[in-house]
């Protein structure tokens, strides 16, 4: 870790604690003291606070318990997400073995969010309670706890979301209006608080559903909220609710398992529909009826996946040509996008553009909205400075749901770009430094990884710790063929899912990586094991002819676009701005001469092949791979030769303007037909045969020893037949050939390549 010299306070205070001098740097890194580090390490319930610190709460246990002395209908009104799901869930099993009691939740397509007029006549027609009690919802209820005190009915409000200046007229129920004692619950949290107000020791019979609800809502996993979700873990994995136990999969259950697991698909069904459904998963028993009901969120979870994949792409497309240095903010409408995936997909924007994002659907007078929001804009005190706008409106610092009049939407857009571009600075909004603790290769892995599992659960507020590794030369080996990667050195092991792509041409310069840390198991051998968060190219290393493979796949594009020439005093003044600029160099002796030319580049992030996130800061990308997206960006310079004549073209298509600061000309390799033919020949030679390699590089080594090709001539030759599909190579590296004839003419690699 960073500094390994430890003070003789350090190792002091380390020894006193039963920990070592590492672990109590990073604790302290969390604003722990001393004192409080024994408590938050070994949660304790006798250490949870008084329900009754919270506003409201002894009004609510009285009423609620002359409600059961008298018999009376309750009626639960709760959200529709998971956080309100568990919350109607905790006051049913508590209120129902001892009263009359229902509960409530709004369809999100047809009521919206919280509380509405329309939704109470439906629940008096049918139901006419004496109380309605609110969970997760209902500090904006004003209007609503008129009519219900209209119609003889009595209203309790619990919820955690933020108070506005006017509140219900009824009894209210929330930590956040006074902040006494500990605030930050989850809607979950205060029912839970109403229960033991209420009877006593049991509120403990629900610590599993409330654990669910207040990792799934992110709270902050600190305080009341750590000591939750610490024993409902541990209720869940040692005496698990069948429905819990069906849905998670596994007898055990962590607060991983708990964000990306069981959260999604108890939310899948509010998503998409009715929540009313997802709260029989912690009420019923039959065993029949909760796998029917795993099952149907496990479908609805899948649908919201893909709903969500097409919204977040047509959001991404509707992006193309904004100017980011005038618009930090993003603010979209479209009639046809479903409602219950705004949020997920919004805050997919927030992490590939690094800005707050909201976005909007329907199509009729009113639109209805969810807002994400970064760490340095607080999206709630960002929206209520403009709720003269909104119809409906409610939050907290990083999220919020919220509606707008059809003719407003223009003007609540064009507020809140001005509110941004007038009170955050433009660096708000660069990607953020990452704080990982820097770890040496000589440390010991495994004894800071059993360590680490003290934090556990892990979660917002008490993040996983992520660590940084900065040497060079540091080899991941490709995991068969799929994107996949793993590194084995110095007693850690780190997988790398899906980051094949970033790591292609990083192994010869210094290589910055961050990971989670765990501790694995292997045939009774525990190990310190690792998963690759994040890969950053701190120098280049790269051979000329490995950056010219890196580059290869630009013969497969055309484009018309236009290429200006750009001037050395045009490029400097670009490369000092912090948005819109993006340099492309192709080998490390262009990128040197970059530097030398324009020393600004220097601190610049540098991509290599891989590009890290879509916010279209000011960056110098070497070897950009395939899949980069240059649309957001206002200019793309090249500052070296590509492969092709029509690569520049192409990115000249996809982004505002396209310059080439050297004037150079394109470098394409050579290949000849009989080249392409021997590696098909290869080919079909090994999957006749049915011969297997264990990675790429084995079957890139077969086939160019079988066929006398360079490395060069090999990717190249398989780039051609696999665009003309006559060859393909699975995963397992299973090759498939194709016999049919085609002309190679058909090929754009071959084409743009000489021969």
């Amino acid at each position: 870790m960073q500094g390994k010299i430890f003070s003789a306070e350090e190792s002091a205070s380390a020894r006193r604690l039963g920990i070592s001098e590492r672990f109590l740097r990073l604790l302290r890194s969390r604003r722990l003291s001393d004192a409080e580090i024994p408590d938050f390490l070994h949660p304790s319930l006798d250490k949870l606070s008084s329900p009754f610190d919270i506003h409201g709460m002894r009004e609510a246990a009285d009423r609620v318990r002359l409600a059961v002395e008298r018999g009376e209908k309750i009626l639960i009104f709760g959200d529709y997400d998971c956080d309100g799901i568990c919350a109607i869930s905790i006051l049913m099993l508590a209120l129902g073995k001892r009263t009359d009691v229902d509960y409530f939740i709004p369809n999100r397509q047809t009521d919206g969010y919280g509380m509405n007029v329309s939704s109470l006549e439906r629940i008096i027609a049918h139901r006419r309670p004496d109380l309605v009690i609110t969970v997760d919802c209902g500090i904006t209820a004003v209007k609503e706890a008129v009519f219900l005190r209209e119609q003889g009915i009595d209203l309790v409000v619990t919820d955690h979301h933020e108070p506005q200046e006017e509140l219900p007229d009824c009894i209210v129920v929330d930590a956040k209006i006074d902040r006494k004692g500990f605030f930050d619950l989850c809607g979950a949290g205060v029912a839970l608080k109403l229960v033991q107000a209420l009877y006593g020791e049991e509120y403990r019979e629900y610590l599993d559903i409330c654990a669910i609800a207040t990792v799934a809502d992110v709270v902050p996993l600190v305080g009341d909220n750590r000591i939750i979700a610490y024993h409902g873990l541990k209720k869940c994995s040692a005496s698990p609710r069948r429905g819990i136990k069906m849905l998670a999969g596994a007898d055990a259950v962590t607060s991983q398992d708990v964000m990306f697991r069981l959260a999604p698909r108890i939310n899948a069904a509010g998503r998409l529909g009715s929540a009313m459904k997802a709260v029989g998963l912690f009420l019923d028993e039959d065993y029949f009826m909760l796998k029917s009901l795993a099952e149907e969120l496990e479908r609805d979870n899948a649908r919201r996946q893909e709903i969500c994949e097409q919204v977040v792409s047509d959001a991404k497309r509707a992006l193309r040509g904004i100017d980011f240095d005038l618009t930090r903010i993003i603010v979209l409408h479209d009639a046809g996008w479903e409602g219950g995936v705004l949020g997920i997909a919004a805050a997919r924007l927030v992490e590939e553009f690094k800005c707050p994002a909201i976005l909007f659907s329907g199509d009729g007078e009113e639109y209805k909205g969810s807002a994400r929001s970064v760490r340095n804009v607080n999206i709630f005190e960002l929206l209520s400075r403009h709720s003269e706008l909104f119809t409906t409106f409610g939050g907290h610092s990083q999220a919020a749901g919220v509606g707008v009049r059809r003719e407003d939407f223009g003007r609540l857009k064009e507020a809140l770009v001005r509110d941004i571009a007038r009170n955050y600075p433009p660096e708000d909004f660069l990607p953020a430094e990452s704080d990982a603790l820097r770890l040496d290769a000589d440390e010991r892995f495994l004894d800071l990884a059993r360590e680490l599992e003290l934090l556990e659960p892990t979660g917002y507020g008490n993040p996983k710790p992520e660590f940084a590794l900065e040497e060079c030369g540091l080899k991941f080996e490709r995991v068969g063929f799929g994107p996949h990667v793993k590194y084995a050195g110095g007693g850690l092991e780190l997988m790398g899912f899906s980051r094949y792509g970033d790591l292609v041409g990083t192994t010869g310069g210094r290589t910055r990586v961050e990971f989670s840390l765990g501790v694995g198991c292997f045939r009774n051998r525990l190990y310190a094991q690792g998963v690759l968060r994040s890969v950053t190219a701190k120098s280049i290393d790269i051979d000329a002819r490995v950056a010219r493979v890196m580059c290869l796949h630009q013969l497969g594009r055309t484009g018309r676009g236009e290429v200006s020439s750009a001037s050395l005093p045009q490029a400097r003044e670009w490369a000092k701005q912090l948005f819109g600029t993006l340099f492309l160099v192709f080998s490390e002796e262009e990128y040197q001469r970059l530097l030398r030319d324009l020393p600004e580049c220097k601190e610049l992030p540098l991509f290599v092949g891989a590009q890290k996130w879509l916010n279209p800061v000011s960056a110098v990308a070497f070897a950009p791979d395939r899949n980069f997206d240059f649309s957001y960006y206002k200019r793309v310079v090249a500052a070296g030769a590509p492969l092709s004549e029509s690569y520049l073209p192409y990115v000249a298509e996809q982004t505002g303007e396209c310059f080439s600061l050297y004037g150079e000309s394109a470098l394409p390799p050579v290949i000849t037909a009989e080249k392409v033919r021997s590696a098909y020949v290869a080919f079909d030679l090994m999957a006749r045969r049915r011969e297997h390699t264990r990675t790429p590089a084995e079957l890139a080594a077969s086939i160019r020893a079988q066929a006398k090709l360079s490395a060069e001539e090999y990717e190249l030759s398989r780039l051609i037949l696999e665009n003309l599909g006559l060859i393909s190579v699975s995963d397992r590296g299973i090759i498939t050939v194709s016999r049919r004839k085609t002309e190679l003419d058909r090929s754009a690699y071959y084409v743009n390549a000489r021969h």
